[in-house]
């Protein structure tokens, strides 16, 4: 929870709280957003499908992609931290542009509680703030072991080092914690790895958050892995992101942008 000294007043609604995850992208927050959908939690009218349901907002997700488009901005966010894109964003007005963004969110409010999940919120969160009652929601940063980010990565054929990819990971963190310190928003810290390793004590921290009451048995319904043990990417997909990478280490991200 947040020690800022800017912290804001304590919730007093009856009703649980919404909530917003914080993230980059392939750091199970899939996983994390069905579990807490589970207590009820409005995901949209619609939700991304990949080969599996991100619980991803589409109006949501469609809304970033247009604060991103508005300050001309085309870069790989996915693969690159960018801060001059994300203080742009902040800088928007939303007394010119906010009617889109503050029709999306009444419609949020009618369907409450509601959770928001979408990796490009590192870089939009700014401007939501603008629009967001914090008193009636709550944060979570989620993060995952850069090990098995960058196997994640790289079998999605997203080729860069170790080492860049370890930077853009504790850039988007660096810059989520800033954020909400700096606003005293009521936030909770969780690895993706704490989840599935010890389900029991992490689901009592996620529950005394949020005023859940999830269960083993909830996240059993949601997670297709084996828990109460470190979740890990197998053998095979090691070797295959290890062959992947060497075949195209020439073409990789950061060496492209002359970076190491």
């Amino acid at each position: 929870m947040s020690t800022s000294s800017n912290a804001r007043a304590p919730q007093t609604q009856t009703t649980k709280p919404n909530v917003i995850i914080l993230t980059s992208g392939l750091s199970g927050s899939s996983v994390l957003t069905g579990l807490i959908a589970r207590q009820n939690y409005w995901t949209g009218v619609d939700t991304v499908k990949k080969e599996y349901d991100t619980f991803e907002n589409i109006d949501l997700v469609r809304l970033n992609k247009r604060l991103i488009a508005e300050v001309g901005f085309s870069g790989p966010y996915t693969m690159e931290f960018h801060q001059e894109p994300l203080d742009r964003i902040a800088a928007l007005n939303p007394a010119v542009n906010g009617t889109p963004y503050r029709e999306f969110l009444g419609e949020c409010e009618r369907h409450e509680p509601w959770i928001w999940k979408d990796p490009r919120l590192w870089l939009t969160i700014r401007y939501w703030n603008r629009l967001l009652d914090w008193n009636r929601c709550k944060a979570i940063v989620l993060t995952r072991d850069l090990r098995h980010h960058w196997v994640s990565m790289t079998l999605r054929r997203q080729i860069q080092s170790f080492a860049a990819m370890k930077r853009y990971e504790t850039s988007i963190e660096r810059s989520l914690l800033q954020f909400v310190d700096s606003g005293g928003i009521d936030v909770l810290r969780l690895s993706f790895e704490d989840l599935i390793a010890t389900p029991d004590k992490t689901l009592d921290r996620l529950n005394r958050h949020i005023g859940s009451n999830l269960t083993v048995s909830d996240l059993k319904a949601i997670y297709r892995g084996e828990l109460y043990q470190a979740p890990r990417n197998s053998l095979r997909d090691f070797v295959t992101a290890g062959l992947i990478y060497a075949k195209n280490r020439s073409e990789r991200w950061d060496l492209r942008e002359g970076k190491t």
